[in-house]
């Protein structure tokens, strides 16, 4: 099996069904006082293991993770998706 088909999600959801999950993930937990949280919790994390363990990859993921938090629900906006 390719690892890209087994990351891909829409194998193992419907195209509906994973619009719908995100949607509603940006809708409720992603906005608000919990997504300020989370975001804030994960850039913390960034620069917790990226500058002071010295473990990159794990502070970039964070940091990646904190961007999506972030700029989440306005791409999504911006693309017409909610």
């Amino acid at each position: 099996m390719d690892f890209l088909e087994f990351l891909n999600p829409l194998k193992y959801f419907s195209h509906e069904g994973y619009q719908f999950f995100w949607r509603t993930l940006f809708a409720t937990v992603l906005q608000g006082f919990w997504a300020r949280l989370f975001a804030a919790s994960f850039l913390f994390l960034a620069f917790w293991f990226g500058v002071r363990k010295q473990r990159f990859q794990l502070g970039i993921a964070y940091f990646v993770i904190s961007v999506a938090i972030t700029y989440g629900a306005t791409v999504l906006r911006f693309l017409g998706l909610r």
